[in-house]
């Protein structure tokens, strides 16, 4: 029997879509690209828009909204509390100027398109993050204990949530919530920060009397983590923000806690990077069609500019910053390269602002040919300027961290 496309049975979309899945990241790591390029690319080819292989219902839709979650919950999951102290200083400098820069420059840019202030605010705010794609060079390189790195690192934290709950406040204004009442946009907010406070409270507390048992394995463990994912983010949801606020939160609150359980962190990280995850960008290439890519030069043009916002954006914080802490030339360069790339908290902010119709599909498309020039862009840079600053050590940009054997 001859199968007929796109295909229609689910068994066999999932069949189709992990083979792909595997394939392409087998393939991008033998030559040191960045696998999200490539399932970004994948989804683009098999999708609707291009050789309508597969269509994104059921599997391609549920499994990358679980997708979603899961890399907000690992964004709160990575984050080094304890290097974010120490560098308060350099941390909270640079996170909030790089946040503010992105954010002035996005809007004006949204403005000048003719958007309404809701949805420019949003385009400022989806630029104004950034996901550390090089941060496993960064280890290769062994770079981590150079200031300017920890600044960008840490600074990782303060965008990510501005940007997240400047999400939530616009939602609530441009969307009008699920209730479609945007002058009561301030109680989901009171009630996300109600949520916050209990679960910052007493989510670490439970799970670390979960995991003292001895008669608990790993692996129920890592399904406690995994319900405590899903109960915040449908709480989330149910109070009238977004289920990426409460994934987040999650993250953050298990933050120490897997952190102390190195097995259990494995068998969290393990199922979402092996299948969540992959395929919610590959649900995200489907939304790019491929006469947009090769026909629409309006989209390019959009494209560019928001590649402009973020290089400009991200180049003021690093210079104001990296002077004002006495990093070298080549430190500042780094933190331009490292918070460059658009990926993660900015597909999850497009995605939520096209689901309420803040964003429209040609704004959708020019963030994703976005992510994919600035992650492509961004290792490579970083790869450079990491090998630049090892052989040039400067005195200002911190320790140079020696190779073990």
């Amino acid at each position: 029997m001859p199968i007929e496309f796109p295909i229609t049975d689910p068994l066999l979309q999932f069949a189709v879509l992990i083979s792909a899945v595997l394939l392409v990241q087998v393939a991008l790591e033998r030559v040191f690209v960045p696998g999200l390029l490539g399932l970004l690319l994948l989804g683009m080819l098999l999708g609707p828009g291009g050789a309508e292989v597969l269509p994104r219902e059921p599997v391609v839709e549920l499994l990358g909204q679980i997708g979603l979650i899961y890399i907000m919950f690992m964004a709160g999951l990575e984050i080094d509390l304890s290097v974010v102290r120490k560098h308060l200083g350099e941390t909270l400098g640079f996170g909030s100027l790089a946040f503010l820069t992105s954010l002035l420059l996005g809007a004006g840019v949204g403005f000048a398109l003719g958007f309404e202030w809701p949805s420019a605010l949003l385009l400022g705010t989806l630029l104004s993050s950034h996901t550390l794609v090089s941060y496993p060079i960064l280890k290769r390189l062994q770079l981590l204990g150079r200031r300017p790195v920890v600044a960008a690192l840490g600074g990782t934290v303060l965008t990510d949530t501005l940007a997240l709950v400047l999400l939530a406040i616009l939602l609530q204004l441009g969307g009008g919530g699920d209730d479609g009442r945007p002058d009561q946009w301030w109680m989901p907010l009171l009630l996300l920060t109600a949520l916050a406070a209990l679960s910052l409270t007493g989510l670490p507390k439970l799970a670390r009397a979960v995991f003292r048992r001895e008669w608990v394995t790993p692996a129920e463990k890592a399904l406690f983590a995994l319900f405590a994912l899903l109960a915040l983010a449908s709480t989330a949801e149910l109070i009238g923000t977004e289920k990426i606020l409460g994934a987040f939160l999650a993250g953050l609150c298990l933050n120490r806690v897997l952190a102390e359980n190195e097995d259990t962190r494995q068998h969290v990280e393990f199922v979402g990077r092996m299948l969540f995850v992959p395929i919610f960008f590959v649900s995200t290439g489907m939304l790019l069609e491929l006469e947009v890519v090769f026909g629409e030069a309006r989209v390019w043009g959009i494209a560019a500019l928001l590649c402009g916002v973020v290089v400009v954006g991200k180049a003021i914080a690093a210079w104001v910053i990296g002077a004002r802490y006495g990093f070298s030339r080549n430190g500042r360069l780094m933190m331009l390269v490292l918070t460059m790339p658009q990926a993660a908290a900015t597909l999850a902010i497009t995605v939520a602002g096209q689901q309420v119709g803040l964003l429209e599909a040609e704004v959708v498309d020019a963030v994703i040919i976005v992510i994919l020039l600035t992650c492509s862009a961004g290792p490579l840079l970083t790869r450079w300027i990491g090998d630049r600053m090892r052989a040039r050590a400067a005195p200002d940009d911190g320790p140079v961290n020696t190779p073990t054997a």
